[in-house]
């Protein structure tokens, strides 16, 4: 198979879970890849991101990458497009949720936060939230006070799931794989010309919305057990890998 699209995570796959710098080498020979399927050079298929992470982020990745179609930000939640900068909230984001949304942060940040220190709330979000830490088995104590204040509320409807270092808390039916479903539509793709490439549970949404699903090595072992490929290699370093494979080419 041959595909128009090619939709990649971020974190875990073109740059490392942790806070450290990028491989300029490795990312450098990204941007050209990206750059030149923008402009209808090469051989592979143009590069959009799906990923967990805020507006402002992907808005400078796209900048570095001439990423020309939307990409899905803050898994799903919330839509970008570089070449108008504009951004706009996923299907399934209704105000009333929204404000479910703003009340699981305020519980957060009065009850959670307060007394783990080691653990930090990603800023930037609109529509979904994160916390991040480098001791992410604390995650296991969160989990359970958040599911008794949302009980105790009747609400919002939420699901929690964690990456590699994040906990990630999104609204029930807004997901990657929801969006990316509703932003084929729009734009005309199927697919059956998308592939896709992701590394944790998060993905998994993504992985039935695409044709091909491919993995780095270091993804977590259901988002192996469900790719049609897993590269011997990590991070980005996979994903150069993988988009070397025919079946990432350009249609």
């Amino acid at each position: 198979m041959s595909v128009k699209w090619i939709i990649a995570d971020i974190d875990g796959c073109i740059t490392p879970e942790e806070s450290v710098p990028w491989d300029l080498d490795l990312f450098w020979k990204l941007a050209r890849i990206s750059r030149d399927a923008s402009e209808g050079r090469g051989r592979n298929a143009p590069l959009t991101l799906c990923t967990g992470r805020p507006q402002p982020y992907v808005e400078v990745l796209a900048k570095l990458l001439d990423i020309r179609a939307p990409i899905i930000c803050e898994s799903g939640a919330v839509l970008y497009t570089m070449h108008d900068n504009r951004s706009r909230y996923g299907p399934g984001v209704t105000n009333e949720k929204m404000m479910g949304l703003r009340a699981v942060r305020a519980f957060l940040e009065a009850e959670i936060l307060p007394y783990y220190p080691d653990v930090v709330y990603q800023f930037g979000k609109e529509a979904h939230m994160s916390v991040f830490s480098q001791k992410p088995q604390l995650f296991n104590e969160i989990v359970p006070r958040i599911k008794q204040f949302v009980e105790r509320r009747g609400g919002p409807d939420i699901d929690i799931s964690p990456s590699h270092y994040y906990l990630n808390i999104s609204l029930r039916g807004v997901d990657k794989g929801r969006t990316l479903h509703a932003l084929c539509g729009e734009l005309g793709v199927e697919k059956k010309d998308v592939a896709g490439i992701g590394d944790t549970e998060g993905d998994l949404p993504l992985r039935d919305a695409v044709a091909f699903f491919a993995c780095p090595s270091n993804a977590k072992t259901p988002i192996k057990e469900a790719a049609d490929y897993v590269s011997p290699f990590p991070t980005l370093e996979g994903v150069l890998d993988i988009l070397s494979l025919a079946q990432f080419a350009r249609e």
